[in-house]
């Protein structure tokens, strides 16, 4: 089976990570007020905006890489059918 985008597997693990250090600190935002990478990196700095990017970029990853696996699991090959068991004629007689 072909793939539909050329992205590179080797970004999935990476990817997998930011996208829970992202909901970590959503959760901490969420539950305690309180913004773990600006509190590490300060509130408007370069990094905090870079990781910020990072983590929106691998979920934007994730999203395409779960699209290609449910396409590619839904997809039927060309000349492949499903046979149900039952064959029907114009008659209507089995």
């Amino acid at each position: 089976m072909h793939k539909m985008h050329n992205i590179p597997d080797n970004l999935y693990v990476p990817s997998k990570l930011l996208t829970i250090v992202g909901a970590l600190n959503w959760g901490l935002v969420g539950l305690l007020n309180f913004n773990l990478v600006a509190a590490i990196f300060g509130k408007r700095s370069l990094i905090s905006r870079l990781i910020y990017t990072l983590v929106g970029l691998a979920g934007v990853y994730l999203v395409i890489k779960h699209k290609e696996k449910y396409l590619a699991k839904h997809r039927k090959s060309k000349g492949e059918h499903e046979y149900s068991g039952k064959q029907y004629s114009w008659s209507g007689i089995q």
